[in-house]
Formats: C-alpha cells, structure tokens, sequence
C-alpha cells in the first residue's frame, strides 16, 4: 500500500502523540488549510482500513490511530521502507530556484530548471514572473534571454544576504541544531534538499568558532542559526572568489567589536579560504553580524552607567503608579531594562534588522493597560517618542514577563521549547499560568537545549515551532497563543497523567563544581574590594577635573599601574556623558582598563567644590568622588559586585545621601551588606 507524503506526515503525528492531535494541530504542523485537513483525513481514513486499522475521532476534537499493537508495528515498517517523493509547495519551489540560479555558475534554461524541481516549463515561467519583482527589492535583476538562458546579476552583498534568507526560511531551527549535531542523519525529502544545500564545511567551522565566542554566549536561537549562516555563505562565497567590495564610508569605531567577531570566525576557516579574504569581505561581514546581535544582543552594557541606572529606577517606580505589579525589587526585571535601555539610547538598537518577534505586535492587544502605562511612563522619563515600535515593545514585554508568576501546587509539569530567546518564553509562560492553572512548572528552553532535558520529568511538552523527527508528544503553538490553541493545551493538560510529586533535582556534579568556584571567586572578590577600600581626604586642591584624577590615581600606586592609561580612560568615559548627580555633590567615576591592576572601590573627598556637568544637563559642585576600577577583563563576579553596589547607590534618596555623606564605618558596612547579599544567590543556587 502506497500512501501520499501528506498521509505519511499525518500518520507520524498521531504515532508520535497517543493523546491524539487536533485539527488545528495538524492544520498548524502541516501548513495547509482546514479543508485540506478534512479532505486527507477522509482519504487516510480509507486507505488505512488495508492494515486493519482504524482513525478514532474521539469527540471529534482530536484524533488518532486505533489498532492492535501488530498492526500498528506493521505501519511503523511501511514507513520506514517507503519513500516520500520532493514535492515541493509554490513557496518552497521559488526558493529552491533562487538557490539554484544564484549558485549557478552558468545561466539555466527553463527546461533544465521544471526538469530539477519536476514541474512544468509554463509553472517555472509562472513563479520567476512571481520572483522578479521580489528580486529587484533586494537590488537583484532576473535576466531572460531566449538564447542565453536565466540567470541573476547583482551586487556580491546583495546575493549572501538572499542565499542566507532563503536557507534561514527553509530551514527549522530544530532541524538546523540537528544537523549541526550530526550531519549525516536524514529528513523529509523537502526539508533534506534545502540542508543539502548548506555549505557544510564552512558551518561546522563556524560553529566550532562560535563556540569560543564569549561575547556571543547569550544569543537567542534564531540569532544563532542567522549568524551561523551568514559566515557559512559569506565563506563558501569567498572559496568560490566571490568578493565585496570594500565600503568607503565603514563606521570603524561603531562596529570595532564585529570586526573582531568577524575576523575570529574567519581565523577558524581553513588556509584556502583566510588568503582570499579582502578587506570588504570582512566589513560586510562585520555588518552583517552588528544588524543580527541587534536588539538585545549587542555589545556588553555599562552596569555603573548611573544615568541609567537612575532612569530605569524611575521608569520602574513611574509604570507601578500607573499599573498595579510587583516590579519594585524586582532584579531581573531590573537587568533587562537596564540593558535594554543603555543599548537603546547608547544607539545600538537597529529596528531596521532586528530579528522578527511575533509577540512584540499582539502585546498592545494582550496587555492594552500596560503597555498604556509603559508607553507613558517612557516618555515621562526619556522624552517622547524615545522608545517606539520594537524598542517599546520589548520595554513592555519586560515589564509583562513578571506579571502573574504565583506559584501553584497543582500536578502539570510544562516544558516550553521556544528559538526566540527568554523574554518571548516569559510571556508565554505568563499566560498559561494565568489561564491554565491545572499547570505547575513551567521550564523554558531553547531548541538548541532540547538534547539535554529529562522529557520523563514533564506532562506537556509545548513548541513555538514544529519539530520534525521528534519522538516524543508536543504541541506546536503560536506566541500569542490564541483562543484555539489554549483549548487545545487545556485539553491536554486534562488528558494528562500527572507525573508523581518529585523531589527537587539535585544539581549535577558540574553545576555544583560551578557554583562553587564563582561563590569561591565572588568571596576572594568581595574580601579584596573591602581591603582596598578607603575614604580619603584629598589634602592638596584641585581646579579641574583632570587634575583631581591625577591626585587621586597618585593614592593608588598598588591598584594602578599604568596611571597615564588609566587617567585617559577616565577623562574618555566623562566625555561620553555627564557623570554629577543632581542636587548633591557626588560623582561616581569608574573605568575598565589593563593599567588597573587590581579591582578598586574608593571613596575622595575634595578640599574644595569643583564644578562638574551633572546627569540632568545642569551643573554640580563636586565635593566626593566614589571612585569603580578593574583591570581588563574582569571577572564576571568582580562586575556583579561592583554593580550591585552602583544600583545601591541609587536605590532610595536615603541611600544616595548615605553614600554623599557617609563616613568610612558607614560605607563599609553598607558595602558588607550589598556584597553578602549577592553571594548568597549564589549560595542559595
């Protein structure tokens, strides 16, 4: 018995689920129309009756396979040994065009081209009628010529970013992150022909570069899967001599870290390829990786930046007048928004290229109230329109992620699988524990996770995106989680068998030896810092800012071993933004260089008043600088520390006048306090 590939689809979805799978499921994991749905399973139904097998249509809700255990085996054989025919949809035809001509050496005929993707000449001519005008939007022409054939011009630039959109598009991000673990295993016919057409040399080296990339540690999954792409094509382009040429305008000083992104990637291709490389191969490449990082994934943040510090602790105070929320204490939601708004205003947030969140568009619709507030109290505190479209979105989205977490003691245990990274999982996760409170727990992972999870430990397993060859129960859902698709989780959340109560999971060996060493190295951190600590009287006076510096960096000669660096690091940072703090005569000053030798937190007191611009544009008397080194690089630690003590600073008005006024015993024991408290969250890991 031969069955359709669509039947053979069908068939491994309800194998896959025993609870059954709905039509809107099916609709969803098979991507065609609800009536195509009916018409498949009619015919499935019939043709399934040669194996004495049955389609059980439950209440007519969901469905699956109905049979003896034999029976059913014997379905699982003749899957095994049938193959399905590539036949691809319009959509999937275009791209394995565009793949084709764009790597072609030579111009294609029409005929060579319906004989590849076994369609007719009249269909080919139909879809490069549907393909020009899409083309000439990315600046590329699709030349005709009767006697020369069909091919695509353009510039190099323009033909990576579509040959790294095509394959980004075509290929799920579970199956990418399965391939990258083994390539030699097999999928669908469709979905095999577009991995097949990855430059697999050059992606495996990639990844083995990302791998030891620390500043690309914290990337989403879809931010992953476009990075690894764009080097894969942009080096196979080279292997081939293809070149970009060199822009004339490069923003050096903007993209300084993707260059050297750049060129550490390259570094890991083989010799072939790092001789070819021109000067506009890596800059575009450069650019390409700045316009992927993006949104929230862009260079490290400034965590003493007290301007944003001060920002974010009113726009937090000004969005809980308006809407009522446990933000106050709140330290995740602190973090992301103090990221997020020092990459916004610092000029790294790219809405032009940031990658597609599908949540970001329905937030104003889910949470009309908040975003409401979020939206005023953003142009309160940074000015209006300073956050719009994107930028905004994820402001809200912050804020949304920590609403509604309570904690239930009902049975179902969730595993959320998503390629969007932690914030798109948070609001998902907020929205089933509002709306299905049957759920327990809910974990959040990537795709690129999913080979490490205990599956047994979960009642529902839950997908943002279809993961083909997975053997176990899930469910494809959407971001903003509509009305049908919470029926259906509350349909499995009914079926399920709650899992017995579990202890809590006992850390690995690993993951205590980790926890370990930073709770060992944020304690000899900590001791260090109040070691070094002091409160100085600066007895000699001073008249600028520079001079002030100077003195105080002679006080340091054990800490500071480079004091010309160290000072210019220092007049730089106070040249990128006014550092006073209105209405006191306090300044924290603070810089990462290799002339520190040791990290440093001191206080200086002034003989006399200096004046200093301040954060709201006006101007203070200086009278106290509390003083942040670290060498560079710096511990992790040393940052959280240090960190933690900048968002002390501006935590309450009392706080702000305790460190203006302070003695040395007072400030000591508040420092105490703030680092004990950041080593117990380690200790309580």
């Amino acid at each position: 018995m031969l069955l359709t590939n669509r039947e053979q689809e069908m068939i491994k979805l309800m194998m896959s689920q025993p609870a059954g799978v709905s039509r809107d499921e099916l609709q969803r994991q098979l991507g065609v129309s609800r009536r195509t749905i009916y018409r498949e399973l009619s015919q499935l139904e019939h043709d399934i009756t040669a194996l004495n097998l049955q389609l059980d249509k439950g209440d007519g809700s969901s469905y699956r396979l109905k049979g003896a255990t034999t029976d059913l085996a014997k379905l699982s054989e003749t899957l095994a040994q049938q193959q399905q025919n590539l036949t691809f949809d319009p959509s999937q035809r275009q791209s394995a065009l565009i793949l084709m001509l764009l790597n072609a050496g030579a111009p294609k005929t029409m005929t060579a081209l319906a004989t590849d993707v076994d369609v007719s000449v009249t269909t080919i001519k139909q879809d490069l009628d549907i393909l020009e005008p899409a083309l000439n939007e990315y600046h590329l022409k699709l030349n005709r010529q009767k006697a020369a054939g069909i091919w695509i011009e353009g510039q190099e630039g323009d033909i990576r970013r579509v040959l790294v959109g095509v394959l980004n598009a075509e290929i799920n991000p579970y199956v990418f992150f399965r391939f990258l673990n083994d390539p030699r295993q097999t999928f669908d016919p469709v979905t095999d022909y577009f991995v097949k057409r990855l430059p697999q040399e050059e992606l495996l080296a990639a990844n083995t570069a990302l791998s030891r990339i620390k500043a690309l540690a914290d990337l989403s999954d879809n931010q992953r899967k476009a990075v690894l792409l764009t080097v894969a094509v942009n080096t196979h382009r080279l292997r081939e001599d293809h070149h970009v040429k060199a822009q004339p305008h490069f923003d050096q000083e903007r993209l300084f870290q993707d260059q050297q992104l750049a060129l550490q990637f390259l570094a890991e291709m083989d010799p072939t390829i790092r001789e070819k490389v021109r000067v506009g191969d890596y800059q575009f490449l450069a650019v390409e990786l700045s316009n992927i990082r993006g949104g929230l994934a862009g260079e490290q943040v400034d965590p003493f930046d007290l301007t944003i510090n001060l920002e974010v602790q009113e726009l937090i105070r000004e969005v809980a007048r308006k809407f009522p929320g446990k933000f106050s204490g709140n330290t995740q939601l602190y973090s992301s928004l103090l990221a997020h708004v020092q990459r916004t205003t610092g000029g790294d947030w790219l809405p032009g290229v940031t990658m597609t969140n599908p949540v970001l568009a329905h937030l104003r619709d889910d949470y009309p109230e908040l975003y409401q507030a979020v939206q005023q109290a953003a142009d309160d505190v940074f000015g209006r329109g300073a956050f719009t479209g994107n930028a905004l979105g994820y402001l809200v989205l912050y804020f949304a992620s920590v609403l509604d977490h309570t904690r239930t003691d009902a049975p179902v245990a969730v595993l959320l699988i998503t390629s969007d990274g932690p914030g798109t999982g948070s609001l998902i996760a907020g929205k089933l524990r509002v709306q299905v409170p049957e759920i327990r727990k809910i974990k959040i992972i990537q795709v690129s996770d999913l080979p490490k999870q205990q599956l047994e430990h979960y009642d529902l397993v839950l997908a943002t995106m279809p993961l083909p060859g997975f053997k176990h129960q899930y469910l494809v859902i959407t971001p903003i989680l509509g009305r049908e698709e919470m029926a259906e989780i509350r349909r499995l959340v009914q079926k399920a068998t709650p899992k017995q109560v579990r202890p809590a999971n006992q850390p690995s060996l690993d993951q205590t030896v980790t926890a370990f060493e930073s709770l060992k190295t944020m304690v000899m951190a900590a001791d260090g810092l109040l070691q070094h600590f002091a409160v100085t009287d600066m007895t000699a006076p001073v008249t600028t800012i520079a001079a002030a510096i100077d003195a105080i960096l002679s006080r340091l000669p054990t800490v500071v071993a480079e004091a010309p660096v160290v000072k210019e690091a220092l007049l730089k940072r106070l040249e990128l933004a006014p550092v006073g703090i209105p209405d006191t005569g306090l300044a924290m000053i603070h810089t990462s260089s290799h002339g520190v030798t040791t990290p440093y937190i001191g206080v200086f007191d002034l003989t006399s008043p200096l004046p200093l611009p301040a954060m709201d544009m006006g101007t203070i008397q200086l009278q106290r600088v509390l003083l942040l080194l670290t060498p560079n690089p710096v511990s992790q630690e040393t940052l959280t520390l240090l960190s933690a003590v900048s968002a002390k600073l501006v935590a309450s008005p009392a706080d702000l006048r305790l460190f203006e006024k302070g003695n040395y015993s007072q400030l000591y024991q508040v420092m105490t306090e703030v680092f004990m408290h950041e080593i117990q969250k380690i200790d309580r890991r």
